[in-house]
This record gives structure tokens, sequence and C-alpha cells, in this order.
């Protein structure tokens, strides 16, 4: 007896052979039965029966990089992408009127301001900070996550004057002699270690994300470290509690002048290590900077630079990265990193074939984040290793029009070659890289589909994917990264029962309109963890 049947539907299993049934039947939390209306409702038995009339039921869908608790940390701070944060005016407003709703002393955060899109051109300094909450410390975090503005409070707290030097992989903005409070990279780490969440509002912030993720279809994280402050005990006390609903995948990662990686790799614990909702990921070091801010590291300048010479910030010399993978690998770790522009990615690709030959291990499957500028030279090695890579295709909606200016059409068209790395085998993953921008996976699917930027301009129409490419993205490839593709990813017999019923037939909703499909039912482990009404 069925515990669930779902029927007349459009049900995309995203098997191997990417079938179509109409109707699922769910027992126990694993699915019971794929198949026609005939093969699946005698199986209801007095069990629930939903009636899709016609709409689309997938796998729940994987974000493959995401930063959970920082995404829930911003649902408490100051949402510097709201309507009306459109310039340093808005956004001080915003924070004076956030102070004079706390203590003195009392840390302001917010997240989500680009520079390039205000109207003074400009990242919002410690000047301007001081000038409107100057009894609190007050940290802002630019959207791409690698650049903040921090006020005189806040840099006093993380022990940073005008003679603190810049520091390799990171440096400040500055005017003459003052530091003013922009910190770039590895420079933000002594205001993110001060700045973090308290436990109360981290478990808070993880309750808020696991809420909306859930709203919007996703039934996995794989969440890629908090520059909230730290996760990991407040994600287990949740656990704990019966509230985590969203499957956890975390990354341990060595970033922005914290040490967390590498002290986790004297625990001894390998990739795997936890349950079903909550599971130790991979290992993840930064290598370089932003794609949108822009920092990425580059082989050549970037275009928008009239100097000649920027090519963006690499974090690490070959021989440092080399050891830390190496490390991480011998451990029996997933090895991934986040690696943006063409020349973080050839790094990294070396430091994986370097650690492989050290100690061949079967199988160890990595990753590499975000995979921006990759062109083909570097496609084909990254086939070659056997490397996921996680993608973000709504930067395209987002930053795309920078992009152009920043890389130049050339560059762009490669940008995040998700077709391209698909013919080659490569099982290319969907993400958000929430909150660096939106955490909806339809809204990321969208953008796949069509590689358009927020000012309708085409960014390498050759890499575009299909929708069945593109739902497997954010499915099956997610299970994949993450070893878990024998208990997920797909609607298949055995598998959890994760699964997401959308308000519409996605096959015949237009490309430029599937961000706007209505997540109706979200269901984990076979419980339903969300209904619209």
């Amino acid at each position: 007896r069925a515990d669930f049947v779902f029927f007349n539907g459009r049900v995309h299993t995203v098997d191997a052979r990417d079938s179509v049934a109409e109707a699922v039947a769910v027992r126990d939390g694993r699915i019971l039965a794929v198949g026609s209306n005939a093969e699946v409702r005698p199986l209801q038995r007095g069990g629930e029966a939903i009636d899709l009339r016609g709409r689309t039921l997938i796998p729940g869908m994987i974000d493959a990089h995401a930063h959970f608790g920082s995404y829930g940390g911003t649902r408490l701070g100051i949402d510097c992408k709201a309507a009306g944060m459109e310039s340093i005016a808005a956004i001080q407003a915003a924070v004076k009127a956030k102070a004079a709703t706390l203590p003195p002393g009392t840390w302001i955060r917010g997240q989500g301001y680009n520079h390039m899109t205000l109207v003074e051109k400009r990242h919002p300094n410690r000047f301007d900070l001081d000038a409107v909450a100057p009894e609190h410390p007050v940290l802002l975090t630019r959207t791409c996550g690698h650049i903040v503005a921090a006020n005189s409070r806040a840099l006093d707290l993380a022990g940073i004057t005008d003679s603190t030097p810049d520091m390799a992989g990171g440096r400040y903005d500055r005017d003459g002699g003052r530091n003013l409070g922009v910190a770039y990279d590895a420079a933000q780490g002594p205001l993110l270690e001060v700045s973090g969440l308290p436990e109360a509002e981290m478990l808070q912030a993880l309750r808020l994300a696991n809420a909306d993720y859930l709203a919007a279809g996703i039934t996995s994280v794989h969440s890629a470290g908090s520059m909230a402050g730290p996760e990991l005990p407040a994600m287990q006390l949740l656990h704990r509690e019966g509230g985590l609903d969203v499957r956890l995948y975390y990354m341990v990662w060595v970033a922005l002048g914290t040490n967390e990686g590498l002290r986790f790799l004297e625990t001894g614990l390998q990739t795997g290590f936890g349950d079903d909702r909550l599971r130790l990921g991979s290992f993840k070091v930064m290598t370089d900077g932003s794609s949108s801010g822009p920092t990425a590291a580059t082989r050549e300048p970037y275009s928008s630079d009239p100097t000649g010479e920027d090519r963006g910030i690499l974090y690490w010399t070959q021989e440092q990265l080399d050891s830390m993978i190496e490390r991480a690998h011998c451990a029996g770790l997933q090895c991934t990193m986040h690696a943006m522009g063409d020349r973080a990615i050839e790094s990294g690709l070396t430091a994986l074939e370097r650690a492989q030959a050290a100690a061949p291990r079967l199988d160890p499957r990595p990753r590499i984040e975000h995979c921006g500028l990759c062109p083909p030279d570097l496609q084909e090695r990254l086939a070659t290793i056997g490397v996921s890579p996680a993608m973000q295709p709504a930067f395209f909606w987002e930053f795309g029009d920078g992009y152009l200016v920043n890389y130049g059409p050339e560059r762009v068209r490669s940008m995040f070659p998700a077709a391209s790395l698909i013919r080659r085998g490569v099982h290319v993953c969907g993400s958000s890289d929430s909150p660096v921008t939106d955490y909806r996976p339809l809204h990321g699917l969208q953008s796949a589909l069509l590689r358009q930027t927020r000012g309708g301009q085409d960014c390498g129409q050759a890499e575009r994917v299909t929708l069945a490419e593109g739902l497997r993205m954010y499915t099956a490839n997610g299970a994949y990264a993450e070893f878990a593709e024998q208990s997920k990813g797909s609607l298949e017999r055995g598998k959890y029962a994760d699964l997401v019923v959308l308000g519409e037939n996605l096959e015949q909703v237009p490309a430029a309109e599937i961000r706007d499909v209505p997540v109706d039912l979200t269901m984990s482990g076979g419980k339903i963890v969300f209904q619209r009404r």
C-alpha cells in the first residue's frame, strides 16, 4: 500500500533515459513505483491520492553550491538588494534606521549591494557608515561575498588600522594614508571573524533558510561555507530538534584568513560522515576572487582595465595549493576549490592532477566550484580528470552586463560552458551561490536555457542547455557530485521520495517565464514539507 500516489502528471524522472511517466507512488519515505496511471494507481489502497492535472512533477532539486547559513543571515539583516536601495544615501538611511532599533555596540549587518549599479558607482566606505551609525559596528557585504564595507567601530574590533598592510590574496581601498574600510577577498577575514552570528541567531537563520529553500522546491543543498559565522554546530542542533528538512552536504573550507579546513584535517573524518540529513562533504579551498567584483584570477587582463595589468587576485602559490589539496585527498576527503577565473581553474586542475598522481584513489570525484572562465583547453583537462563543476547560470542574469564589460564578449561566450562540458560527458551541476544571487533553482534553470543578462544581452548562445539537460543539472548531477546518485537525484524505485510538484506543465512554459512557475508542493523523504495555499 502506498502512502501517496501522484497521478495524471508529466513526471520527469531524470533517469538514464530521461523517461517521462504519468504517476509516482511513495511508501515509507521512498519511491515505491513510477509508471503509467494504470500501473501505479492500484497501489493507492487507502493512501492519499494527488491528482496532478497535467502539472509537472520532478525530483527534489539540489542546489550544489549555496551558503545556507549566510542566506538565512541575510534575512536577519539589511537587504541591500531591496527596491529603493540603489544609492549609498539609501543604504545609509537603512543603516541609520537599523541603528535606532539596537543598543550601542550591537552589530549591524547587510548584504547584497553592488557598487557597479549604485548611483555613486563606488563602494560605501567607513566614513559613509560612521556618519549614520557611529556607536554600532557595521559590516555590509557586496553581492558577490568577496568584498565588504566596514565602519570604524567594526575595523577597531577586527584590529584593522590605517597602517594594516594588504595581505596575500586581499587588499583594502585607501585614500592616501587612510584605510577606507573596503576589504577585498582575504582581507575580509578579520572582519568576518569578529562579526559572526551568535549560535541562537545562526539557528534562527538556518530555520529561515530551511523554510525558504523548501518553498522553492529545493530538497538538498551543498552548503559551501558560511560568511555569517560558524554554522555546523547550529546545523547539528537543528537536526537533533527534527527541524532540518533540507538535506545538507557540508563543505569545510580554507578561505579568507581562516583555518577551519586545515584544522578539520586533524579530525580524521572523511567525506560521507553523517546521515541522510547532514553529511560531511568536500574540502574546499578558495583560490581566487569573484566574477563580478571583479577579482577573479584571469590569464589575460580585464577588458575594462585601462592599465592592461589587472588580472585579479590569486590566493596561493601553486606549491601551497598543491600541498593543501594533497593533504585533503590523502585524508579521504573529496577535494574542491572556488575557482572563477581561468588562471585559478588552471591552477586548481594542476593541484587535483598532482594529488591523484601522488596517492591514487578510486573515484575521488573532485569538483570545482563556479568554473567561470573555462576555455576549451581547460574543458578538456576538466573532463579527463573527471571534475564535477558546480555552476551558477543565474549569474548571467544578475552580473552578465558587467561580465561583457569586464571580460569582453569573446571570453563571456565560453563562460560557465555548460553545454560544451555536458557534450564531453561532464556532470555539470546547477547551483545559486545564494545569497550571492537568487536562490530559486527555477530562476537558475531559466538562465541556463537563455544565457541573457538583465539588460537583454546574450552571453554565448552556443552554451545554452536543453530543458532536459537543465533539469539534470539541478537534480541527478548534483546527487552525483555528492556520491548520492544511488539514493536521490532521480525518481526511481527505492530512492528517497524527494520530489516537487510545479504549478504548470514545464514543457509548455516559454523559457523566459520558467522562473515564475510556482512550486505547488515539496516532499522530502515522503513527508510533505511545503504546500502552496
